[in-house]
């Protein structure tokens, strides 16, 4: 079986994740849950750390600086049971990477037409927030 075969069918049975990531250093950062063992809330399912406690153990492995958590893209990957689609909000800096959206989807097993993606005012980096203010 070729390699790009192997790949579709270990994501045909991988099943789906919810969780939170980071661009550090060019790399991404992700930690995730299976979306069986992802917290609930009202509609949403999503994985229970927050970036605050992911960005300590990036730290503590010391694969991201000694920083605020929020001075680097970030974003988070839920789940709506009611309308059975995925979202996936990011910092504009990871959105208009396709390349990274197209990681963040094989990486976390989520469907291409099933997931929606979008911007949230609580995943913008330092980098953003400065361009933002200075075209004001």
């Amino acid at each position: 079986m070729m390699r790009k075969d192997r790949r579709r069918a270990k994501r045909a049975t991988t099943p789906p994740h919810v969780g939170i990531f980071y661009l550090v250093g060019g790399k991404l950062r992700i930690d995730s849950t299976p979306l069986a063992r992802a917290g609930n809330f009202g509609d949403l399912s999503f994985h229970e750390s927050d970036h605050g406690q992911y960005w300590r153990q990036l730290m503590k492995k010391r694969v991201a600086p000694d920083t605020e958590h929020t001075e680097f893209p970030r974003g988070r990957v839920s789940y709506n049971r009611r309308s059975g689609q995925f979202t996936l909000l990011a910092d504009a800096c990871i959105l208009q990477r396709k390349n990274l959206v197209s990681t963040i989807l094989l990486r976390m097993h989520l469907p291409v037409r099933g997931t929606k993606t979008g911007t949230d005012s609580g995943y913008r980096c330092a980098a953003c927030v400065r361009s933002e203010s200075l075209s004001r």
